[in-house]
């Protein structure tokens, strides 16, 4: 099995890309340098792509709710990965720190106790890179778990604003017409797609009373322009249950009355 996901290696990505790898018998592993590229590799480079979705302090990935509404892929999976970082230094008093602009905002209460100029990176690993090539005292924000192949002068360790950070990732594929059928003992959560086209006051209000009339859950609600003019907007949603389950069936159905719906796969709740 062909997975395609964010490089270059050491990234979180790699790590919930091999995550979900443990599940196959077999799998090699791909990376790509934007987020894209690793969704446009499905399916004629790669079988599967990981992608971060959400991120607890940052929110929702945008690019990656964005390019299901051009391309609708299904998801087949989820997990979560703890964010870790550490600031590594060749110097206790580094003059310059590189680090990934999302490192960096997630960091942003330890990197504000250096009155040094911030040198930002396109990933963690070149963030890394360019410390090891520095002949000046500088440091870098790198994941705490690529401290297990490197030695570093100085450390400080979980410099991550907050404690309890994690980033969502899904598995997906290219969609299939053939639904499996739901396990009962597995908690499934089901994606979707509401595309705005026709756009009426009150159109979210009318969807969220459906789903509460048939009493489904929802976990997340994204509203994302849809790049036409201003007040016009996709939602992206995720519910519990099977999108075979009685009662999202009957939700969807109403609300396809009025607006498309793009349900992009059930899959097992993850954690």
């Amino acid at each position: 099995m062909r997975i395609a996901t964010l490089g270059p290696a050491g990234t979180f990505s790699e790590l919930a890309a091999c995550e979900f790898g443990r599940q196959l018998d077999a799998y090699t592993l791909q990376f790509h340098p934007a987020l894209a590229q690793v969704l446009k590799a499905i399916p004629q480079q790669a079988d599967i792509a990981v992608v971060p979705i959400e991120n607890i302090v940052e929110g929702v990935v945008s690019p990656v709710i964005d390019s299901f509404v051009k391309r609708p892929l299904e998801i087949i999976g989820e997990l979560s990965i703890p964010v870790r970082f550490s600031l590594v230094a060749n110097h206790p008093e580094p003059q310059k720190i590189y680090a990934q602009f999302v490192a960096q905002g997630q960091c942003s209460e330890c990197l504000g106790n250096y009155a040094v100029p911030i040198m930002n990176t396109a990933s963690n690993s070149e963030a890394l890179q360019l410390l090891q090539q520095s002949r000046e005292p500088a440091a870098a924000v790198v994941p705490e778990h690529s401290l297990k192949q490197y030695s570093f002068a100085h450390v400080t360790h979980d410099i991550t604003d907050y404690a309890h950070n994690e980033t969502r990732f899904v598995a997906v594929r290219e969609t299939r017409s053939m639904i499996a059928e739901p396990d009962p003992d597995t908690a499934y959560k089901t994606s979707l797609l509401i595309i705005d086209d026709t756009d009426h006051p009150g159109l979210l209000v009318e969807h969220l009373q459906v789903f509460a009339a048939y009493r489904v859950n929802l976990t997340s609600l994204v509203s994302r322009p849809t790049g036409h003019r201003f007040g016009h907007y996709h939602f992206y949603i995720e519910c519990e249950g099977h999108r075979e389950d009685s009662a999202i069936r009957a939700a969807l159905t109403l609300i396809e009355l009025r607006n498309k719906v793009v349900v992009l796969g059930s899959y097992p709740r993850g954690g």
